[in-house]
C-alpha cells in the first residue's frame, strides 16, 4: 500500500508535461522537492487524451522517492477536468494542483467528485490539495476558498493569468498586492503559500534568486519551477541560513530564560524579543529539523 506523507516541503515544485515521460522520469532524480505533473497549460486539446493516459502509466513506473507527485489537472469548468479525476491512479498520488479556483462553491463540488472516486482508500492520509489563484475573482475570494476544505495545505499564486486579466505588466510591484493576499489568505488558515514561476530568463540562476528572495520577504514558503537550472538556488532562497538557524535558537533561548524570570520580553544580541518573534524562529528550526531527516 502506499502511504501518503501527512506533511511536505514545497521550497522548489518542478512543474513538466504529462505528455512527456522522459522529463518526468528525469525529475525524479532532480533535487526538486515536489513533481508536479502538468495536464494544463503545457498540454494542447488534441493532446489532452493522450497526455492523461501517458500520465497515469508514468505514475505507475514511477520508483518512489522523498519527492512529493502532484497532477496539474484541467479546470473543473472544462471539459478535461472531471476526466482527468476519473483517469488518475489517485491512490498513488500525494497531491492535486487545481487551476483558476475562483471560490469556495467550486472546491465543494470537488470534494464531492473526490469522495464519489474514493480517493482516499486504504490511505493514512487525505489527498492533499494545492488551490491556483491564478485570477482577479480568485485573489479576492482568497480566504474563503482557502478556508473550505480540510485537504487544502496550500494556494498557489499563478502570476501570469493574473497579470494577463488584470491588464499589468509582471513586475515586483504589481505583485505586490496578489502576493500579500495570497500569504495572509494561507496564513489565516495555517496552510502553505506557494509562489509564482519566474517566468523570464528561467535558465539565469541569479535571476530566479533575485525573485525568490522577494517571495521569501513576502511569507512564501516555496516557488514553482520551469526548468532544472532554477531547483537549487530556489532550494537555497526557502532554507534557512546556518545564521538564520543560529539566531533563531538564541532567540528561544533568551526568551525562555526572560520568561523563567517573570519577564514576557527579552533583549538578544540587541534585539527586542516578544511573543511574536517565537513563532517563525521555531518554524525556522522546524525547518531545519526537516531538511536534515530527510537528506
Amino acid at each position: 500500500m502506499f502511504i501518503r506523507k501527512s506533511i511536505y516541503v514545497r521550497r522548489s515544485m518542478l512543474m513538466t508535461p504529462g505528455n512527456r515521460p522522459d522529463r518526468i522520469m528525469k525529475a525524479t532524480s532532480l533535487p526538486c522537492d515536489s513533481l508536479v505533473i502538468d495536464l494544463e497549460d503545457s498540454i494542447p486539446p488534441a493532446e489532452k487524451c493522450a497526455a492523461r493516459q501517458i500520465t497515469c502509466e508514468t505514475i505507475q513506473t514511477l520508483r518512489r522517492n522523498r519527492q512529493e507527485i502532484c497532477v496539474r489537472i484541467n479546470g473543473l469548468d472544462t471539459p478535461y477536468g472531471l476526466e482527468d479525476l476519473s483517469a488518475l491512479p489517485l491512490s498513488m498520488i500525494d497531491s492535486l494542483m487545481i487551476p483558476k479556483v475562483e471560490s469556495s462553491h467550486s472546491l465543494l463540488l470537488l470534494e464531492e467528485r473526490l469522495n464519489s472516486l474514493h480517493a482516499d482508500r486504504d490511505q493514512q492520509h487525505p489527498l492533499q490539495l494545492i488551490v491556483m489563484l491564478e485570477t482577479p475573482r480568485g485573489i479576492l475570494n482568497a480566504l474563503s476558498i482557502s478556508d473550505m476544505l480540510p485537504r487544502t495545505k496550500a494556494l498557489f499564486f499563478g502570476s501570469g493569468d493574473y497579470c494577463s486579466a488584470t491588464g499589468a505588466k509582471i513586475s515586483a510591484n504589481t505583485l505586490h498586492f496578489p502576493r500579500s493576499v495570497v500569504t495572509a489568505a494561507a496564513a489565516a488558515c495555517n496552510i502553505q503559500a506557494i509562489d509564482a514561476a519566474f517566468f523570464e530568463r528561467v535558465k539565469d540562476a541569479e535571476a530566479t534568486q533575485a525573485d525568490a528572495i522577494i517571495a521569501r520577504e513576502f511569507g512564501f514558503c516555496g516557488k514553482v519551477v520551469f526548468h532544472p537550472n532554477q531547483i537549487d538556488v530556489v532550494n537555497q532562497i526557502f532554507s534557512p541560513s546556518a545564521a538564520e538557524i543560529e539566531a533563531a535558537e538564541k532567540l528561544i533561548l533568551g526568551y525562555q530564560e526572560s520568561i523563567k524570570k517573570g519577564f514576557g520580553t527579552a533583549v538578544v544580541d540587541g534585539t527586542f524579543v516578544a511573543v511574536d518573534l517565537i513563532g517563525p524562529a521555531q518554524r525556522t528550526l522546524d525547518l531545519a529539523h526537516h531538511l536534515k531527516m530527510t537528506k
